[in-house]
């Protein structure tokens, strides 16, 4: 099944997290209930979008209902209207949009901060909290949590390396069949929820 690919290879990212704060934990402050990552819209690719639509349906009547909430007024502040598709969309244009939901929590955090699909929660959310340098390809982003290594220079840190190139690839490998393809977080689960109003096979 793709998603079980996906999840495997999501697993690659969370050995990597828990390796560099095996090694460098005492410079991190990332922990349960620490929601800073969490604001603000942005977008995730076609096997985010399959992985968080099914895991929103999978929640209990009572907490989708929250969710799909805090997604409806993310998703009228961003603009976006049905496909929701982002597909070729200059990054500006996307930057732009995502401006216009500003600071507001991720539809997916409960009263306490802490996500509802964790387990299942995107390759961004894995990502937060840590520079992202490629061994062979150098540095894909090089920011981090403010809390993280302060007055430090966390890319020059040993252990911090991760194969993004390679684990993108793989990525690309895995076939995907989300539509839209390509949106934002809370576009994705009002997209699951209007599909399963529209064909009334949704959760009960």
């Amino acid at each position: 099944m793709p998603l079980d690919a996906y999840r495997r290879l999501l697993g690659e990212i969370d050995a990597w997290f828990r390796s560099v704060q095996a090694r460098h934990g005492a410079r991190m402050k990332c922990g349960s209930g620490c929601s800073d990552c969490c604001h603000g819209a942005f977008d995730i690719g076609p096997h985010d979008v399959a992985l968080v639509q099914a895991a929103f349906r999978a929640l209990p009547a009572e907490e989708r209902a929250a969710v799909l909430a805090a997604a409806k007024r993310q998703v009228a502040a961003i603009g976006l209207e049905l496909p929701y598709e982002l597909a070729g969309v200059a990054e500006e244009e996307v930057d732009r949009l995502a401006e216009r939901a500003g600071p507001a929590p991720c539809a997916f955090l409960d009263a306490a901060g802490r996500c509802r699909i964790y387990a299942d929660r995107p390759s961004t959310c894995r990502f937060m909290g840590l520079p992202l340098v490629d061994p062979e390809d150098g540095v894909v982003h090089a920011e981090w949590c403010e809390k993280n290594f302060r007055g430090e220079d966390a890319l020059a840190l040993p252990g911090v390396g991760f194969g993004y190139g390679s684990w993108e690839e793989d990525v690309s490998a895995i076939p995907h069949y989300a539509t839209p393809r390509y949106t934002f977080l809370a576009c994705a689960i009002l997209a699951a929820a209007e599909k399963d109003a529209g064909s009334g096979s949704g959760p009960a």
